[in-house]
Formats: structure tokens, sequence, C-alpha cells
């Protein structure tokens, strides 16, 4: 039996990094739901809003190009910012945000929300075989596995989350690979499942 080729996409995972800080939750922004449901923020973001290094690990200061944090966001160096938007990927805003280290202070570098609006609907339900949540009834808590119709995905698409499961951040292949070729840190590509129609 011929094996399926590989998706187009991956899944953006969060990499830890050793010694690399991770970050505590997103404060000073009421409506950080918002960033995981996909709704346009950059114009109304508040500017008290940062992110903290977490005092829980007060050793690991050193910085990767994808911050690792609990929100699930993509928190994005000057480089690795660069390298997504050379890529003009559709429908993703780019949202500066300060960050601070473990005595209090910004830090120097730039960092940014690359965020993902305008999710796609992408998902084979059926082959996915998802667990809704218990107050949102239409969103997907978790998958059996992950399972995109490619077709239903506008090829400017590059970097989206998928309707319905805002748990997952989808990159398209060649975006991977052009952050990979530039040696950025703080994240991994993990396979999905590909619609076998498609």
């Amino acid at each position: 039996m011929a094996s399926r080729p590989p998706s187009s996409y991956v899944i953006w995972e969060q990499e830890i990094v050793e010694g690399a800080c991770a970050l505590s939750g997103l404060k000073g922004y009421a409506e950080d739901w918002k960033l995981l449901y996909g709704e346009p923020v950059a114009d109304a973001f508040p500017g008290k809003a940062s992110f903290s290094m977490n005092p829980d690990y007060p050793h690991d200061i050193a910085l990767t190009d994808s911050l690792y944090n609990i929100d699930m966001l993509i928190v994005a160096s000057a480089a690795l910012r660069g390298v997504i938007e050379a890529e003009a990927p559709a429908q993703v805003e780019y949202v500066p945000v300060p960050i601070y280290n473990h005595k209090k202070r910004a830090i120097q570098e730039p960092y940014a929300l690359v965020h993902p609006i305008d999710p796609v609907d992408c998902l084979v339900l059926d082959a996915c075989k998802p667990t809704y949540g218990k107050i949102q009834k239409t969103e997907i808590d978790r998958v059996k596995k992950l399972v995109i119709d490619e077709a239903r995905i506008p090829a400017d698409r590059l970097l989206f989350r998928p309707k319905g499961y805002v748990r997952v951040i989808l990159v398209h292949r060649r975006l991977a690979d052009k952050i990979d070729a530039a040696g950025l840190t703080g994240m991994r590509w993990v396979e999905l499942h590909h619609h076998p129609e498609v």
C-alpha cells in the first residue's frame, strides 16, 4: 500500500529549550481571548499589556526566537517576525509586546505577537473525532487526530488556526522550511494527518 505524501502543513509547537526563559501569562489585556479566537487586536491592543519571565524558573534567562508561553501564542523575535513577514502570509497581525525579565525590567530586544486572525474552516470533523468543550459547545477541546482538507485552505494562508480548534496553529511547510533555514529557535514542527482524498 503506497504511503500518502506528507501534508503541506505542519503544526507549530513550542520547543522547550534548556536555559531559555518561559513566560507567565499575558497581563494587562482583558480581552486576551481574542488572541486565541482569531479576532483582530492590533488597533486596540493596550500599551500596558506585557509578558514577564516566569518566576518559577529564575535561572532561565536565555531568549529564543519564539518564547515559550502558557497562552499558546507566538511571541516572536525580530528575526522570526522578519522571516514570517517576508513570506507575506494573509490574515496575520504583528503586535509589539514588551517582555519583562526576572528583575522586572523590560528587555531591550523587540518581541511581537504573531497573531493569525480569521480561522480557516478546514477540519475534516468526522476523521478528527473531536471532543467539544463543556462551556463553549462549538469549540473543540481535543481531537483523536488532526485531519485537514487542504482544498479548503486558501493558498495565501501560510499561518492560521483551524476554525473551532483554537489550541493549534498550522503553518505551511514552505514557511516552516524558511524558519528552519534561518536557524531560528523555540519552535518545532509536528506532522499531521491530512485528508486522504486531497
